[in-house]
């Protein structure tokens, strides 16, 4: 029977086998790591120019004919319209209660004039 010393070296050399048949890959995995990050830092400059190239008249025909590819992820367009929010102009809350109940709703009459205010769920008289 081997004695724990012969034992933990076999165990030793095993381990140094295994090391050494796995530096290779966490070097070229090093290596892959800093060019997948170096490649996602040029998406968002890329979509920007296929889509401006697009603007400028170029087709998607044409591009792919170029060598560029269809951008995985297109650059946002953002609009122009300021949010809503969820305050009134007054800074006051909606007008919805803590109770549950429906809030009241103005409904202009159809010649204009005046306005009826009807809660929610109730009909208005025509």
């Amino acid at each position: 029977m081997p004695s724990a010393d012969e034992i933990l070296q076999k165990m030793r050399e095993l381990q140094e086998r295994r090391e050494a048949a796995a530096k290779p890959l966490v070097e070229v995995l090093a290596k892959r790591s800093r060019l997948l990050e170096q490649l996602a830092e040029l998406d968002e400059p890329y979509g920007k120019a296929y889509v401006d190239a697009e603007a400028a008249g170029w087709t998607a025909e044409d591009l792919a004919k170029l060598g560029a590819e269809e951008p995985a992820r297109r650059p946002r367009v953002r609009s122009r319209r300021p949010r809503p929010s969820a305050k009134k102009a007054d800074g006051q809350p909606s007008t919805a209660t803590s109770e549950g109940s429906s809030p009241a709703v103005t409904i202009p009459s159809q010649d204009g004039s005046a306005a009826a205010a009807v809660t929610a769920g109730s009909t208005a008289s025509a």
